[in-house]
């Protein structure tokens, strides 16, 4: 089970994702549906650390996720978009 709880990333004075949670149960399919600009991508990108949280924490399986739980995540863009 995917964990996120209370998660916020910026980028310099504009918040892309501000306090955001979630559990994703196994077994299901799950969208971040928004207008472009909503944070979808930044928060997807947090996931599997491509961008580190600024605050809150991101967890698999009831334990705060690592480089060791991690490598369970894969990510891939529809396009390949601009580096963090």
């Amino acid at each position: 089970m995917l964990e996120v709880d209370r998660i916020s990333k910026s980028f310099g004075s504009v918040a892309a994702v501000t306090d955001l949670s979630y559990v994703v149960k196994r077994r299901t399919i799950f969208g971040l549906p928004g207008p472009n600009g909503a944070g979808q991508t930044t928060t997807i990108r947090m996931v599997p650390d491509i961008l580190p949280p600024a605050s809150g924490e991101i967890r698999w399986d009831g334990k705060r996720a690592d480089v060791h739980s991690r490598v369970t995540f894969g990510y891939l863009p529809e396009e390949r978009g601009s580096s963090p």
